[in-house]
């Protein structure tokens, strides 16, 4: 039987070829596709696992290194407290002999003047000083000793520098630094003595005035109907009164040996708001001393500081002149016989504020020792009510250096100062600290650049543990170029002259995109700095400015070490990155970092570089530690203890 053909599917048409030849070709393409997606995953599950090994043996590596560090920290901390025991006790025992002579000293040259640390010689010395401010002058004159008067405030502001030494004393205390409690409560103990000396010298002052307005008569001469103008002066205080019966409008008031004039901003005559003709007398004073800065808030930043002293202008009221009656002499004794009674102006208006009233302007000598940073030095006033110096009120401000004559408008007639931003050189531009020898450092620090003539770099010479002024060359730091004074006396004077580097924390508020650096950690670096003061160079970097973590700081050491054994100094180019290292210095640890001046701040550890525990350590592993132990020993302990003033007085770290 032949073979039954096979039955074919019905004919496709070509439509459904076609079809079928596309559905053939998407799987096709699917396939494909499935398999490209399956190679994907497995070559992104492999990636994956290799990343997820790598990060795995990292963080081991990393927790490794980690104890390793903390266990490096521990050890170098244990070998570290017996390195700065010894040390402490070397530089305690240096600073124990050194102020046994400097007591002995200051037996030499004692005085009559109470102790400043005894509270109960200076409550003697101020009661006997106001007993005998309120004794009723005898004589038939009743005419105070104004010779007595002011030898009794000069012995009160010898007493206020006596002080201030003392203040100065404790900001240098090595085992009380200031944020601590047993410096707080001598600060304290001071400033109250402070304002009571402040005080009292205001009370006589004060006390002369009156007794001369009511007495007026005794103190000028007989058949003389010009107004009474009385100047008195000495290097602390210049005192000049004008008063008298008037008859016509006052022009000028000319206090010709204080070199201080009260004149008009327009027009031929003083304002009619002063009241000049009205039993009304006007008193300046000129102190070399800021009176007002103690009253100023502990906690509470300024933004401007009083330089070299202050200068008051000031209206009163005067008594009603005596009359003779026949053979007597008629005077009207009032609380004004006793006190004085300011007149405010401009004149309070009705609702107790200050009203509007013509400037008047003033003329005066700017104090020997002030340096003019800018064209002309610019005047403010004090604000009592929120205990700070504000350029407020004062304009037009012009000054002849040859005479140095200042002169300025005022609104005001109050306590006035030449004053200045307190942060006028922050953040500093640049700063060094280089070794001259195994006896002197020299510190210097550039202040902010404003391209002005007030740009200034001071250099600062430290040696035994005193320090005096290298430059600027100005005559006005003649006094500080030839006294070796201590870090906080030269700072604090050097701040009366314009160049402030003592600024608190609560300053900051007024520096734009600047945090203050951890206490505590700036001062274990300036601990370290001093260590090695003669023999490296330490300086400024530009990205410590950059960070804002005030748990870490930077700056740079240089890579060359000086040999303690030579007389030469050491001194490394700024801008030579190859001859610096920088340490990325934290509260616990320190490292040299990839820093460079030239680069983006990059805070790693350098290749090959370990995190220590402070200089120390770090020098120790790259010098040897009979290097380190040498650069230790060789300079003068109390050259390092003024080196490690200096630097916690102007803290470099936080302010530059």
């Amino acid at each position: 039987m032949p073979p039954k053909e096979e039955k074919k599917g019905p004919k496709l048409s070509g439509k459904d070829k076609k079809t079928l030849k596309e559905l053939q070709k998407k799987e096709e393409i699917e396939n494909k596709a499935k398999e490209l997606s399956l190679r994907a995953f497995k070559a992104h599950e492999k990636e994956r696992q290799t990343q997820e090994k790598t990060v795995r043996l990292k963080r081991h590596q990393e927790q490794v290194r980690g104890e390793r560090e903390v266990e490096r920290l521990k050890a170098e901390a244990e070998e570290f407290k017996t390195v700065w025991a010894n040390f402490t006790l070397r530089i305690d025992l240096a600073l124990e002999e050194y102020e046994k002579h400097q007591r002995w000293a200051s037996i030499v040259r004692d005085s009559t003047l109470p102790d400043v640390n005894n509270e109960a010689d200076i409550n003697s010395f101020l009661s006997i000083w106001r007993e005998n401010e309120h004794e009723v002058p005898g004589g038939e004159d009743r005419k105070r000793d104004i010779d007595a008067d002011f030898l009794i405030c000069s012995q009160a502001i010898q007493l206020i520098n006596d002080i201030l030494l003392e203040v100065d004393t404790v900001k240098e205390d090595r085992h009380a630094p200031l944020w601590t409690q047993k410096a707080r409560n001598k600060m304290q103990f001071h400033r109250a003595n402070l304002v009571n000396l402040y005080t009292q010298i205001q009370s006589t002052l004060d006390r002369l005035t009156s007794n001369v307005m009511q007495y007026m008569d005794k103190y000028v001469d007989e058949g003389d109907d010009q107004p009474l103008t009385l100047c008195k002066s000495n290097v602390d205080v210049k005192y000049g009164l004008w008063c008298g019966n008037r008859v016509a409008r006052i022009r000028s008031v000319d206090f010709p040996s204080l070199n201080i004039i009260i004149s008009p901003k327009d027009g031929a005559h003083l304002p009619k708001q002063l009241n000049l003709m009205n039993n009304v007398a006007m008193r300046v004073l000129q102190f070399s001393f800021d009176p007002t800065s103690v009253f100023e808030k502990e906690d509470v930043g300024v933004e401007y500081y009083a330089m070299g002293g202050i200068l008051v202008v000031e209206t009163m009221s005067v008594p009603q002149p005596m009359k003779k009656v026949k053979d007597w002499v008629v005077r009207l004794e009032t609380q004004l016989a006793h006190d004085v009674q300011l007149i405010p102006y401009p004149p309070v208006v009705s609702d107790g504020t200050g009203g509007v009233a013509p400037p008047i302007r003033v003329s005066f000598c700017v104090p020997p020792r002030i340096v003019v940073r800018n064209t002309a030095p610019v005047v403010g006033i004090w604000v009592p009510t929120h205990s700070c110096w504000l350029p407020e009120g004062t304009a037009e401000f012009t000054y002849d250096s040859a005479s140095r004559r200042a002169t300025f408008t005022t609104q005001n007639l109050t306590k006035l100062a030449i004053i200045q931003e307190k942060a006028f050189d922050v953040p500093y531009e640049q700063w060094q600290m280089y070794p001259l020898d195994n006896e002197t450092v020299m510190f210097t620090i550039e202040g902010k650049r404003r391209g002005e003539v007030s740009d200034r770099e001071v250099q600062i010479m430290i040696r035994n543990n005193l320090c005096r002024v290298v430059s600027p060359e100005e005559p006005e730091l003649q006094h500080l170029r030839e006294s070796w004074l201590s870090p906080a006396s030269l700072l604090r004077m050097l701040s009366n002259s314009g160049y402030n580097f003592l600024l608190r924390e609560c300053d900051a508020s007024f520096i734009p995109d600047l945090l203050p650096k951890a206490m505590i950690m700036e001062n274990r670096a300036y601990d370290d700095m001093a260590l090695f003061c003669t023999s490296f160079v330490f300086a400024s970097t530009r990205h410590n400015k950059l960070g804002e973590d005030i748990n870490m700081a930077l700056f740079r050491i240089s890579k060359a070490m000086r040999d303690v054994a030579s007389m030469d100094p050491l001194r490394v180019n700024l801008k030579d990155d190859n001859r610096w290292h920088t340490v990325r210095y934290e509260k616990e640890r320190a490292v040299i970092c990839r820093c460079r001046e030239d680069d983006e701040p990059n805070l790693e550890e350098l290749p090959g570089q370990d995190v220590h525990l402070n200089l120390y350590t770090i020098l120790r592993e790259m010098h040897g530690e009979e290097a380190v132990t040498q650069a230790i020993d060789a300079p003068d302990l109390l050259l390092q203890n003024a080196v490690k003033q200096i630097l916690s007085l102007v803290r470099p770290l936080t302010w530059g």
